[in-house]
Parts: structure tokens; sequence; C-alpha cells
């Protein structure tokens, strides 16, 4: 055998050992690939593979079409909560409190001085009204006695009724909401408790069963006395219980009330003395629905409860302690900053989807793809929540629970973990990750990451050695096949001359 020949061979058996050594590879990436999708299907199981939340939408951010999505609703905090924060700052209320609730959700939008002992004046008889809505009926005729005017004095409001007149609970109850009367709420205190005293003790007994924990009341109109109080979050507390009965609602949001005639009275005609109701005052909540009670005295200033609707969404807010600061028949500040609040309210809040199905929240690193080294981990779904109006994805706080890398193959939708998102410090839901595209396995890369482990170069090693073995004993055999047969002995040869002589043949063709 030639030395070239003899090198082919070599380079040949090396080549065949070489692909022998690396054969096993891609079957092991294969097998690698299998368990990691066993194992993401694991997750996805556990997880219900269900969105719960999602942002700013990646065009490629689409999960699998086996996820489903789902809407993680934001928690409610009850009105014992402090306000939630947002960026667009809340107008003036020209009062030292106030408190504005979402009716809807619960969630506190504003306070100032929210639990600060108050004198509630009129507003006391939104509690009135509670009770004498609860025990009794709205048929019922009640007969005015003398004795329910002697705590009242020439400057009390008065709705105009006289002893010995005759109403109904009902009209009496407008009588008290619309002008304030301070004459019908002793008379309904009277028909509802036996004694205003007893009514009392009954408003008292309501607070507390209401979670008041700063309330007291001395009378069921709010005249003053140093032991009749209340907080702004108390007396939302108890405005929000009697907005769940609709005459309370339906008399309180009217801006005028027809009292049939009695046997005292022509027909007459109730106005209110709220001016965000009145259509006719500059203070009107033009485009709300609005409900409320108006309160003043010399030590409490000027009071306000108000709940608004508007565009579907529902508003309860109280201010206390405001300024007289203007004529007689005229809204006072207090009105104007009502508005603003409740304006604010429905402007600057909405419940949306805060984060998108698709949108990118985090980044996993990818090993072994040319296709990248990251990859997007994009929701499952939707993340809806009340938050300030025009919150964008990158205002939100978002904590992810995702692997730090994973190794390709990675398809479209593959789980990578969860996310959990918040705002201000306010957590707004929980939602799975997947990821965003697909990203492929590269042999080449594999193969150089398998071998810079060094266990792996000692098998490498290993494997050459073998392979060196084979071709070191391949190429000894090969020696041995080409070496020459030994010479024949002398005796041998010149017989085997003599037989193959020219002359030999002859001669024994001429003796023939």
């Amino acid at each position: 055998m030639t030395s070239q020949n003899r090198f082919s061979l070599t380079r040949a058996a090396l080549a065949a050992a070489l692909a022998l050594s690396f054969a096993f590879l891609p079957a092991l990436a294969r097998s690698a690939a299998a368990v990691d999708v066993v194992e993401t299907s694991a997750t996805s199981a556990a997880t219900g593979g269900d969105a719960v939340t999602s942002g700013a939408t990646a065009s490629d951010a689409s999960t699998s079409d086996a996820a489903t999505s789902a809407t993680a609703t934001a928690l409610a905090v009850s009105v014992d909560g402090e306000a939630l924060s947002n960026p667009t700052e809340a107008p003036e209320t020209y009062t030292p409190a106030a408190f504005l609730v979402d009716r809807d959700n619960g969630q506190v939008l504003y306070a100032k001085e929210a639990d600060a002992r108050r004198y509630p004046a009129s507003t006391t008889k939104v509690m009135t009204a509670l009770i004498v809505l609860e025990r009794c009926k709205l048929t019922d005729v009640v007969t005015v006695e003398a004795g329910d005017f002697t705590e009242l004095g020439e400057d009390s409001m008065m709705s105009g009724i006289q002893v010995d007149e005759q109403l109904t609970v009902k009209d009496l109850l407008a009588c008290m909401l619309l002008p304030s009367g301070n004459d019908a709420a002793y008379v309904l205190a009277r028909a509802a408790g036996g004694s205003w005293q007893q009514f009392v003790a009954l408003m008292n007994a309501r607070a507390t069963e209401l979670g008041c924990e700063d309330t007291h009341f001395a009378n069921p109109c709010g005249l003053h006395d140093d032991n009749h109080y209340t907080t702004a979050r108390d007396l939302c507390r108890i405005f929000e219980a009697a907005l769940q009965n609709e005459m309370f609602c339906e008399i309180a949001g009217a801006a005028t009330w027809t009292l049939p005639a009695t046997n005292k009275n022509e027909s007459r005609v109730l106005e209110t003395t709220d001016y965000l109701i009145d259509a006719e005052s500059d203070a009107y909540a033009e485009g709300m629905t609005v409900i409320g009670k108006t309160g003043y005295t010399l030590e409490g200033g000027k009071c306000l409860v108000v709940a608004a609707e508007k565009d579907g969404r529902h508003l309860a807010a109280v201010t206390l302690g405001g300024e007289n600061d203007a004529e007689y028949g005229t809204a006072t500040s207090n009105f104007y900053g009502m508005r603003d609040l409740l304006n604010w309210g429905f402007d600057a809040w909405e419940t949306t989807d805060v984060v998108k199905r698709g949108d990118v929240l985090a980044s996993v690193g990818v090993a072994l793809s040319e296709d990248g080294t990251s990859v997007g981990a994009a929701a499952s779904g939707a993340v809806n929540a009340f938050v300030p109006a025009g919150l964008a994805l990158a205002d939100l706080t978002i904590e992810a629970d995702v692997p730090d890398s994973v190794e390709a193959a990675v398809s479209q939708g593959d789980p990578l973990g969860e996310v959990m998102v918040s705002y201000a410090g306010r957590y707004l839901g929980s939602i799975p990750v997947a990821a965003a595209s697909s990203m492929g396995w590269s042999l080449r890369l594999f193969v150089g990451a398998w071998l810079s482990e060094p266990a792996h170069q000692l098998i490498v090693g290993a494997v050459l050695v073998v392979i060196l073995a084979i071709v070191i004993a391949l190429i000894a055999r090969g020696r041995r096949r080409c070496k020459p047969a030994p010479a024949p002995e002398d005796g041998a040869d010149r017989r085997n001359a003599d037989a193959k002589a020219p002359g030999a043949a002859r001669g024994g063709a001429h003796f023939k």
C-alpha cells in the first residue's frame, strides 16, 4: 500500500470516528427538549394555562391558542382604607374635611381630615331618614303636635307644617330632606321612636351597627350640641346605608316636591337646598344624577353629602366645615368644590385593562439559539383594574417570577412563569406569561457549549484516544498485508526454471 493510500485510509477512519462520536449529540438535545416540554406542560397545567393580565402590545407577542383569556379584577378596598394615589391632583373643596369614595368598588379616592371630628349640622337628617324608613310605612299618617316644636328656636329651618296638621311619613320626609325642615325631623323622630329622645338612642345604636367609629348624635336634626358630632368617613357610611333605600334616593334627589293639600295647608311645592340639583343654579352639576343633603350651623359650617351617577359610574362624597361665603339664596363655595371633586372622581379614574393580552412584561435569556439571546415574556391575558385615567404600562410595577434563562428550542406560547402587577404599592393582579416568539435550536452552539464543559472534554479526549488506537491498528494491519512473500529454496528454483525453459518444451515435442 502506498503512503498516499495509507493517508487516505487514516483520514477516512478519523472522519468516521468523529462522526460517530457526535452522532449522539442531536439525540441528547432532543431528549433535553422533550424534558423541557414535559416540565413546561406541567407548569401550564398547574396555572390552568389561563391569562389574568397584560399591557403595551408587541406585534409578535401572541400566545398559544390553547391559552384562554381571563380577567383578574383588582381587590376592592373598604371605606376604611387609605385614599388611592393619582398623579392628577384633586381640586380644592373649600372645606377643611372631605371624603370621596367610588361606590362601585369601595375604593377611597380622596380623603382630607376624613377622620377628624366635625359637627354635621343638617346632614344629620340622613340618619334620621334612614331609621324612619326602616321603622315606618310611607303611607302612615302622622299628626303634628305642639311638643314637636319645643326644641326649635325662631331661627331654625322650618318646612311650614303646623300643629295638628296631618301628613304621611313620605311627605314629612320630603319636608325634612328638601327644605331641611327641623320641624319635620322632630315629628318623624317622635313617630318612629315614641319620643325624640328615644329616637336619638336608636340613631346612636344604628351608627354603631354601621361601623361608625367617632359619631354621636344628640338630636334628630343637627342643631348644634357639643356632644353631636361625626366624621366625614362615618357620615359617608351612614349615607351609603340610606342610599340603599329607593324612596330616600327619590326624595333626596328631587329638585322640588309637591305636597298635597292637608287639613292645615294648601297644596304647595317644596324646593331643595342643594344647588347641585337646582338646574337654575350656577353650581348645578350638569351631566350628573345627584342625590344630596345640605347642612349649616355656625359651629359646623357648610356641610354637604352627595351621591352622583355619570356614565354608569357612582360616587359618594362628603364635605364638612365650609365657609358661609355667599348671600342667602346663592351657592356657597363648598357647592362648587363638591362639584369639582365629583368631576375629578369621574374624569381622573377609570376601570380598564392596565395589562393586555400579548403585552411583553419581562425578558428571559435564551441559550443555544442563533435567533437571539432572549425572548419576550408576553401576558397570557388581561389585568383589569381601577386606576388613574391614562395610566401607561411603564407606570406599573412589574415583578416577574420567570427563569433567568432557558435553552432552545422555544416555541411561541411556551409558559415561562408569572408576573405580579402593581401601581403605587397597590396590587392589581397576577398573570401567567409565555414566550412571545419562537427561538430555534442551534447544533453549532450546542456542540460548542457541550465541549466547554471539562467533563465533556474528558469524554471527547477518551473517544479520540480510542479513535487513535483504532487508526494505529488499522495502519499496522495494512502494513502486514503489504509485506513481500519469502524466497523459495535453490533446488526448487532450478526445477521450476528447467520446467519453464523453452528448450524443454521443444525437446519434448521433438521426441514425440
